[in-house]
């Protein structure tokens, strides 16, 4: 598996998502690659309040070969997200 490959397509790929929900959007494209393997599942592995309205989560997103942590901020009343980092392990 080129893990280099895959942090390189999938923060260009984020640039250019035009969906609400990031979370989707890095599933559908980490399932472009045959590497990874199957969706196993999601869980949330860790939570902040950063501030009254902003909320730093993150994700273990789990496929068959590998499993990819995703720092998201968010607004909850604006319902916007941000990816403020990943990591592929």
């Amino acid at each position: 598996m080129n893990i280099r490959q895959i942090k390189l397509a999938l923060t260009v790929g984020l640039l250019n998502s035009d969906q609400n929900n990031l979370l989707n959007a890095i599933k559908d494209l980490m399932l472009g690659f045959k590497e990874v393997g199957a969706y196993l599942g999601l869980a949330v592995i860790g939570k902040d309040r950063l501030n009254k309205a902003i909320v730093k989560e993150t994700y273990a997103i789990r496929f068959e070969n590998c499993t990819l942590d995703v720092d998201l901020v968010s607004n909850p009343l604006t319902r916007s997200q941000s990816v403020q980092g990943f990591q592929l392990h």
